[in-house]
């Protein structure tokens, strides 16, 4: 089966018009798109307008939630409550685009670990994602190159003790004390492969957060054989800028053509 590739809207400082014109032009599947950069309207008008430009001539839509301001394991009980409702506001919201998935942080922008705590943090996760499959939300716990969710036997035991799904980045895994002390990527996505529902795609994110672009496929090659051999055969290319969008693309189709 035939790759299909979604963006991230990541990618772009234009509106989501702009964004899904671009989509369909070059021929996306769909765009993941990144909330950080683009909240959702509160009022019904004003959403289903929004939704609309995002469907565009059947674009497929992917969700990534807001993690800037929002840490759900936090260890301040305020902060951790206020970013469960704030998300279970956007799982209502999104799930006027159903079936969809919403990927979601523990542990984000490199907070340290003390300031997190593990069982509020499962039990918001578990909250979050019953509250999803209610409304046909897949919700996706995403590994990080830090923290708890950057060890996959780690991540595994989070997302199967709150009952949620994983999206699998490849380039925070690359980035992860797991790959830098010995690790492979073939085997952090072997532990986590039974929950893995989305898959995010470019070769690694830098020391400051910068995620590059893939110049080829072949240092990722078995881990994407992995992908695919699993039935995940929809990637999201999370780069940062057009170019290496489009050059991730091209690294991608060479591989899937060879």
């Amino acid at each position: 089966m035939r790759v299909e590739f979604y963006l991230s809207s990541s990618a772009f400082r234009q509106g989501p018009g702009e964004v899904a014109a671009y989509a369909r032009a070059h021929n996306y599947g769909g765009v993941e798109w990144y909330l950080d950069l683009l909240r959702l309207p509160v009022a019904p008008s004003a959403r289903a307008k929004l939704f609309d430009r995002m469907r565009g001539d059947g674009l497929g839509a992917r969700f990534h939630a807001p993690a800037a301001d929002v840490e759900l394991g936090h260890r301040d009980p305020a902060i951790a409550d206020t970013s469960l409702r704030y998300l279970l506001m956007y799982i209502e919201f999104v799930a006027e685009m159903a079936p969809t998935i919403l990927t979601v942080h523990v542990g984000s922008r490199a907070i340290p670990m003390e300031m997190l705590h593990w069982e509020r943090a499962l039990d918001h996760l578990r909250r979050a994602a019953e509250a999803g499959r209610e409304r046909g939300v897949t919700v996706c716990l995403e590994n990080l190159k830090g923290g708890w969710t950057s060890d996959p036997n780690r991540l595994l035991a989070m997302a199967e003790a709150a009952g949620c799904a994983i999206t699998f980045d490849l380039g925070h895994a690359a980035a992860s004390p797991y790959i830098q002390e010995g690790g492979t990527l073939e085997a952090f996505h072997a532990v986590i492969r039974p929950r893995i529902t989305n898959a995010h795609i470019y070769k690694i994110e830098t020391p400051d957060g910068q995620h590059l672009p893939l110049e080829d496929a072949g240092c990722h090659g078995p881990t994407l054989d992995a992908l695919l051999a699993g039935g995940h055969h929809i990637w999201v290319l999370e780069l940062s800028a057009r170019e290496d969008l489009e050059q991730t693309r091209r690294a991608l189709r060479a591989y899937e053509q060879g």
